[in-house]
């Protein structure tokens, strides 16, 4: 079964990288977005499995939008990716109730494990 994702990340070259390592791994990549507003309206009208989600971007944060996703659906998977590893960061990411993290540099393998969950 082939799963559908949509990833956003302030970073252009960020997301193409990280639909790329997704696709390549049968994960069919059916939205992208660069800001948090963008990151709501996706998962609105497309209803992905998989939401992949950088943390620090304009207009409205990627917690702002994990926020609004789980208004929305409190069982969407949401995936955070982000390069800040500080100990407050990681504690606000846990307190959301989210399908998991990823650390920059993305490790594809991690993102398959977690997808697998």
């Amino acid at each position: 079964m082939t799963h559908t994702a949509i990833v956003i990340d302030d970073d252009i070259d960020s997301v193409e990288i990280f639909c790329l390592l997704l696709e390549e791994k049968n994960v069919s990549v059916i939205g992208r977005g660069y800001n948090g507003k963008e990151a709501i309206e996706l998962y609105k009208e497309k209803e992905p499995d998989f939401v992949f989600l950088d943390l620090n971007m304009p207009d409205g944060t990627g917690f702002h939008a994990i926020r609004s996703i789980k208004k929305i659906n409190e069982s969407a998977k949401i995936i955070a990716v982000t390069a800040n590893t500080d100990f407050p960061t990681k504690r606000k990411i846990q307190k959301l109730n989210i399908h998991g993290i990823v650390f920059k540099p993305v490790e594809i393998d991690k993102v398959m494990d977690l997808i697998s969950k």
